[in-house]
């Protein structure tokens, strides 16, 4: 492995989304060594992750599932499910639930969004470290700046469910666990798509990705909203704990 391959395909798509995370942040940024600590925690995870995958082994799944994405897709299609997704978003969700959470930094709906997806940044900055010598040319570039992407998108899911929960001052067991299932299987749909769907049915993960990726975007801005309208002397906001209803009290 070069150190151009290293810059490239690892570091430059870290640094780009890690850098996009914290503009979207501008309210009020979260401290960029917090950020910091949580894509380390990312990279931990990935390394976790992989760990998973050689466990679930052990109790009966395939060593070789993408051999079952041509001749049996519906056991791929289970496989995507209950392995891929819930592993890749467990290893991801528990450092951000155990450590993240509990930053006191950790004090905006928007923080949700950030330290999750730094968590994912780091998972993906491990990810695509281990393919490096299995992937060449255009198509390891375009999983360096991908896979990230997508990754912070399905923790999106579980991050806000979480923030909404604890700004909210309610139980944070029930959205974290919803947040965690719908972005399992958001995950194991989407490669399930990309990696065995029919060809007629590829264009579907990227639309809905690039719709998830609208939402995330509207949310986080609707976040900004709410924190800047606490930011206000002598106003009195009850956007504060109900970051999602922002456009109605503007």
């Amino acid at each position: 492995m070069t150190a151009w391959t290293l810059l490239s395909a690892i570091i430059a798509p870290a640094g780009f989304w890690l850098g996009y995370l914290y503009y979207k942040d501008r309210v009020k940024p979260e401290p960029l060594t917090m950020i910091g600590l949580a894509y380390l925690l990312g990279i931990g995870s990935g390394y976790l992750g992989l760990k998973a995958y050689e466990v679930a082994e052990w109790f009966g799944a395939s060593a070789d599932p993408f051999a079952l994405a041509e001749s049996h897709k519906v056991s791929f299609l289970f496989y995507c499910l209950a392995i891929i997704g819930v592993l890749e978003e467990l290893a991801k969700f528990l450092p951000f639930y155990f450590v993240c959470l509990k930053f006191k930094a950790f004090d905006e709906a928007i923080d949700g969004f950030v330290y999750a997806s730094a968590v994912a940044l780091g998972f993906a900055s491990y990810e695509n470290l281990l393919l490096i010598g299995a992937i060449k040319g255009p198509e390891l570039y375009g999983r360096a700046f991908a896979s990230p992407l997508t990754h912070t998108i399905f923790a999106s899911v579980w991050g806000y469910s979480c923030a909404w929960a604890r700004i909210n001052g309610k139980p944070l067991f029930g959205p974290a666990l919803l947040g965690f299932l719908v972005a399992a299987v958001f995950h194991g749909l989407y490669d399930f798509l990309v990696l065995a769907a029919h060809p007629l049915l590829r264009p579907i993960p990227a639309t809905t990705i690039l719709l998830a990726w609208l939402w995330r975007i509207r949310a986080m801005e609707r976040c900004n909203k709410a924190t800047a309208a606490t930011l206000i002397p002598g106003r009195s906001s009850p956007i504060l704990n109900n970051p999602m209803e922002a456009n109605r009290h503007e």
